[in-house]
């Protein structure tokens, strides 16, 4: 008999990696069908959005003054043509793909996120490019012009400067993205992780390194502006009910030689049991916090959950003895050949004592 949380479907993990590098290949062609089809319309929509710019009597009067500039201004908006088109299949990928292992909240969350990304990214690129634009080189049009000066305007520059700020702002969604889905992991959890490090670098020199000349001397400072809101935003994450959504657990070998996989559960029985010292930080245990066991179900499957996925055999929890869990909870401990065992710390005249608790703790596992 074998016990799985609702909705929970048992694949291996290399299983999951390979759905995701296939997410990520489909992707990649699909981009690339974009980018071709794109580059058939590309020129006639750029000579459309820059005849469409307001200046009067002089709204022809734009140049190009570089050799190359009209190539890299069409394949720089094949570019981001494509990725907003492939935003929205890359977006509901993820949402499948993720939706199996997530919480409820964590799964409205993420939806939230993608929502904002699909949506309201491309939504403010549409009143940029279209609206505030054109009516701010209308503007300047107007109040920078000297008599008997004519005036000019560069073409490249002026899509360029466009194409800077909607540069940001993609890589701000896919910045954030990436946060969200490391921190839904569980990534950053562990103390040996550096990939929000690799995320931030590799996000703030993408904007370093391709924003137009029109940014010099602002490049870092979007780049930490970036970083920082789309940390604050992946921030937001629901908590987990465990406390961490990563553990580390490894085989321990008891002096009787016996070798187990051992939980011990910091259960605060709705703020009646005692909490674990700050100091106890075993290697090799995993040490999950729960409000109260018996009481919500969200905690006991997603202790059932870490049972499954680290092969937990021995869970010792701090409060009760154990008396008050479920019989579901029991049972599907029980399937998965974990036992139970309560350290009853609620009925002890010492659990207040920091010491008697360290040694309570470490007696459980030895």
């Amino acid at each position: 008999m074998t016990f799985s949380v609702p909705n929970d479907i048992n694949l291996p993990p290399s299983s999951h990696l390979f759905e995701l590098l296939d997410i990520i290949k489909s992707k990649i062609i699909l981009f690339i069908f974009f980018s071709i089809t794109w580059s058939f319309f590309v020129e006639e929509l750029i000579s459309r959005w820059l005849h469409s710019i307001p200046l009067g009597s002089s709204s022809l009067d734009l140049s190009i003054y570089g050799p190359y500039d009209w190539i890299e201004i069409q394949w720089s908006m094949v570019f981001l043509l494509s990725i907003i088109t492939t935003m929205p299949f890359l977006s509901y990928s993820l949402l499948r793909f993720t939706s199996v292992g997530l919480l409820p909240k964590e799964k409205n969350w993420f939806f939230a996120l993608l929502t904002f990304s699909l949506f309201i990214i491309p939504l403010t690129l549409i009143i940029v490019w279209s609206f505030f634009l054109p009516s701010f080189i209308s503007s300047f049009d107007t109040l920078g012009s000297l008599e008997g000066v004519g005036n000019h305007y560069d073409a490249s520059a002026i899509f360029k400067l466009t194409l800077g700020f909607s540069w940001i702002l993609i890589i701000f969604s896919l910045t954030t993205i990436s946060l969200g889905l490391a921190r839904l992991f569980g990534v950053f959890d562990s103390q040996n992780s550096e990939m929000k490090l690799k995320i931030i670098i590799l996000s703030s020199s993408i904007i370093i390194l391709s924003l137009p000349n029109e940014y010099d001397g602002l490049r870092i400072i979007i780049a930490l502006c970036v970083i920082y809101l789309s940390d604050i935003i992946s921030r937001t994450i629901p908590p987990s009910p465990l406390g961490l959504r990563k553990f580390s657990v490894e085989d321990i070998t008891s002096s009787s030689g016996k070798v187990d996989r051992i939980a011990v559960v910091d259960c605060n029985c709705e703020g009646s049991c005692p909490t674990m010292p700050k100091s106890f930080n075993p290697i090799g245990i995993a040490t999950p916090s729960c409000k109260a066991i018996c009481l919500y179900s969200e905690e006991q499957d997603s202790l059932i959950d870490l049972v499954i996925n680290y092969k937990i055999s021995s869970l010792i929890i701090t409060g009760c003895d154990g008396s008050p869990i479920p019989n579901n909870f029991r049972n599907s401990l029980q399937s998965t050949n974990c036992s139970l065992k309560g350290l009853e710390w609620l009925d002890s005249e010492y659990s207040e004592d920091i010491v008697w608790k360290l040694n309570s703790l470490e007696d459980s596992y030895s």
